[in-house]
């Protein structure tokens, strides 16, 4: 099962080989621009990576001393809060570790933050900086209704792990003996989900009844962590460049965004690694799309997307930033249920799998069920919540483009 993961980086490898080749003859359309366009990426990623993990240091602050006792009051682990907001591979599953009081919890809380931890921290800010700004409130819909999935396929990937008594590794580690068997309770399952439930209510009711002040209320918090990590990053440069914060305040908090001594593996590298990956992503995306139209079109059919949506779905089960390469090829209505599709099952065959093969290997096929399956409820959620108010403000916007279109003398 592990193998697949590798599998998919093959594939994206050659794609990237077959991009580098074809843009040596054309950079400027076809295989060889998404190769291109693949490595430009790096720049607009850094900025949201780079602002979160210099930022890490206080997150998990915060997450310690006010979230997690806030978890801990209702009978939720304090681990859950950590992962709620981290992902696991980018300091998620360490910050677990150290809060969680039982290893069951630990493993639930490494659930969530391959679900909902990877959307807060990762493809709400990267998707504010890829996407055009007139799909934003598309990705808001998406985003809102996906979420609504977190704890749907949490509960799946956690009941599987319990109903098969699972040994895990009891630490961090990717070679240590898997020598801890699960033990959770469908009851220790519902009651850390709790804050996620009563969360998710929150957002369904109000994209029942006040959609558009949901779409206003996500945009608005997109700015302002859009602002907040845009601050951190150009303070970290400063700090990295003179010194001066330290010089000034006499310390400095928040995280290198370099390699150094004590980590080489910093946002600048993080950003890289994305870049280079996606330099193979986006040519393979190209590749489905343009050779497999015919099958794309009859599944989309078959679940009611276009060959677009139906190969941003594929795309997403591999990485998400390979989905909103798609995104503005896509009708209204595919831009929001591939989204909601991926708040749970993006990166299933890509980046989450390699993780899970490295650190927890025993638990990689309860994890992508639950990601699948978790992904296909943020899509049928989509479609009953989100949708209509899609495919109304497509029409409104045809309206005014329509106004605004000068009328031919005659």
């Amino acid at each position: 099962m592990a193998s697949i993961g590798t599998y998919v980086i093959y594939i994206i490898m050659a794609c990237a080989v077959a991009g580098a080749i074809a843009s040596i003859r054309n950079p400027e359309t076809g295989l060889g621009k998404e190769f291109i366009e693949g490595l430009h990426s790096i720049g607009p990623i850094f900025i949201p990576v780079a602002g979160i993990m210099a930022a890490i240091p206080y997150l998990s602050e915060f997450i310690r001393a006010v979230a997690g006792p806030l978890f801990a009051m209702i009978g939720a682990d304090p681990s859950i809060a950590a992962t709620t907001v981290i992902a696991v591979d980018m300091g998620g599953y360490q910050l677990a570790d150290a809060l969680a009081q039982s290893r069951d919890a630990w493993m639930m809380a490494t659930v969530v933050g391959y679900m909902s931890g990877a959307t807060i921290i990762f493809s709400i800010p990267v998707g504010l900086a890829m996407l055009a700004k007139s799909d934003h409130k598309y990705m808001a819909l998406g985003i809102m209704s996906g979420i609504l999935s977190v704890p749907i396929g949490v509960f799946i990937a956690c009941t599987l792990i319990a109903m098969t008594g699972l040994d895990i590794r009891p630490d961090v580690s990717t070679s240590s003996e898997a020598s801890y068997q699960i033990a959770l309770t469908v009851v220790d399952i519902l009651r850390n989900l709790l804050p996620l439930i009563v969360f998710c209510v929150a957002i369904a009711l109000g994209l029942r009844f006040a959609p558009d002040a949901m779409i206003t209320g996500f945009l608005w918090f997109g700015r302002i962590m859009y602002a907040g990590i845009t601050l951190v990053l150009v303070a970290s440069i400063v700090e990295y460049f003179t010194g001066f914060f330290s010089t000034v305040f006499g310390s400095w908090g928040f995280d290198p965004i370099i390699a150094d001594e004590q980590d080489q593996f910093r946002a600048l590298e993080i950003a890289g690694y994305i870049g280079i990956m996606l330099a193979g992503a986006f040519p393979m995306v190209y590749l489905l799309t343009k050779y497999l139209a015919g099958p794309m079109q009859v599944i989309g059919a078959r679940i009611g997307v276009s060959p677009e949506g139906a190969a941003g779905l594929l795309a997403a089960s591999a990485n998400i930033l390979a989905m909103y390469r798609l995104v503005g090829q896509m009708q209204p209505r595919d831009k929001v249920l591939a989204i909601a599709f991926a708040v749970c099952a993006a990166f299933t065959f890509g980046d989450h799998l390699a993780f899970s093969a490295n650190f927890q290997p025993t638990m990689i096929l309860p994890l992508m069920l639950g990601k699948l399956l978790g992904g296909a409820a943020g899509f049928m959620l989509a479609v009953w919540l989100s949708v209509p108010k899609a495919e109304e403000l497509a029409l409104r916007e045809a309206g005014t483009a329509a106004e605004a279109r000068p009328v031919p003398a005659e």
